[in-house]
């Protein structure tokens, strides 16, 4: 096997699902890499991936690629030194591409390397070695890839602040898309599992997420209820600010499937989407598909996935966002939310983001 025979073919790193059991990167991964061996068969693709791995999008990925002709499964063992070093390549692969779902580049061999860049939470807010050995794995993967994908305008205008060196040329926005799952119709029966009105939290608790405001905003709305979805299991402090403040007026949920957590947006008052940084943000876009309104804060990426179909706060007053969650249970100014959120959502598809990527294989093309 030779470049020449091979001239489109991309090295597709899997090291996200070493990293994460669930997530939003991992979701990214699984729904290019599967979309893109589905569009693209003018393309070969070699897949790293653990066959074995425990992440549920990894699993998926494995098994909706097994079948496809063009698509080529390299089994590894995962190591702690693997997840910063990435495998050694022979020089019969000079000429193809690389590209890593998580900053991870090939030992040895100097072949063209694609890097996706999802933000830069670790910059704006560092804390402790771990973030330090993040920082410095995505810095490596930058400063040596041909070109660079950005998952957002706030991405790149992070990279180009971080890195001003960097040309702006090879600095590529490519937009995430929404999963099959969320593409919602009214007709679609619901479980009928929840009751009374609630806000929806979903995703990290991170400090930058501002769990704290959410909690202190729904305590504010009486009557107003508060569901906790994803991310790692509560501390100790989480759980006692929820009794605190809202008492029998909280619900837990661990890591639902993505039709539970479709028939939780479609039953929610709103999405109270409050953090100060996003490289893209799924959640919001999941639940304007699914006909949930977003209340968030116009910082970041969140703007330009929201746009003017949700409430977008300047504000970290929780009596300003506890009005912004009242209004939602106004009938006339909900629906129309609701029907602006469902057109916006429809703008992001996984095949722009995979012709999207593609055109960045293809500038990198030596």
């Amino acid at each position: 096997m030779t470049a020449a025979a091979h001239n489109r073919h991309v090295f597709l790193d899997s090291t996200i699902f070493d990293l994460q059991l669930d997530g939003g990167i991992s979701r990214y991964w699984f729904e290019l890499v599967s979309n893109l061996a589905r569009r693209r068969e003018d393309w070969n693709l070699t897949l790293f991936a653990d066959p074995r791995t425990a992440n549920k999008f990894g699993r998926k990925l494995i098994e909706v690629t097994a079948a496809r002709r063009n698509v080529r499964l390299h089994e590894y063992i995962p190591s702690q030194a693997g997840r910063f070093f990435g495998p050694r390549l022979s020089d019969e692969y000079k000429g193809f591409l690389w590209h890593s779902s998580y900053y991870r580049v090939p030992q040895r061999l100097n072949i063209p390397e694609i890097c996706t860049v999802q933000d830069f939470v670790y910059e704006r807010y560092p804390s402790g070695t771990y973030a330090w050995l993040q920082h410095h794995k995505k810095r490596r993967a930058i400063l040596r890839a041909r070109q660079i994908i950005c998952a957002s305008e706030a991405t790149k205008r992070d990279l180009l602040e971080f890195y001003p060196h960097i040309a702006d040329s090879i600095c590529h926005v490519v937009h995430h898309g929404l999963s099959q799952a969320f593409h919602w119709t009214p007709d679609q029966p619901s479980s009928g599992k929840q009751s009374g009105p609630y806000v929806l939290f979903v995703g990290s608790r991170a400090t930058y997420k501002n769990f704290r405001l959410t909690v202190l905003s729904v305590e504010a709305v009486p009557g107003m209820s508060l569901y906790v979805i994803g991310g790692k299991k509560l501390s100790d402090g989480e759980l006692t600010l929820l009794n605190a403040r809202l008492p029998n007026r909280h619900m837990i949920f661990g890591a639902p499937s993505d039709d539970d957590l479709r028939d939780l947006y479609r039953g929610a008052t709103a999405l109270a989407y409050l953090s100060r940084c996003e490289g893209f943000g799924f959640p919001p876009l999941e639940a304007m598909a699914c006909g949930c309104p977003v209340v968030a804060m116009g910082s970041s990426s969140i703007p330009e996935v929201v746009g003017d179909a949700g409430m977008l706060l300047s504000s970290e007053d929780p009596a300003v966002v506890a009005d912004a969650l009242r209004s939602m249970q106004i009938t006339e100014r909900r629906m129309n939310f609701i029907e602006q959120g469902r057109t916006r959502a429809r703008q992001f598809t996984w095949d722009r983001t995979v012709d999207g990527t593609v055109a960045v294989y293809e500038r990198a093309l030596p």
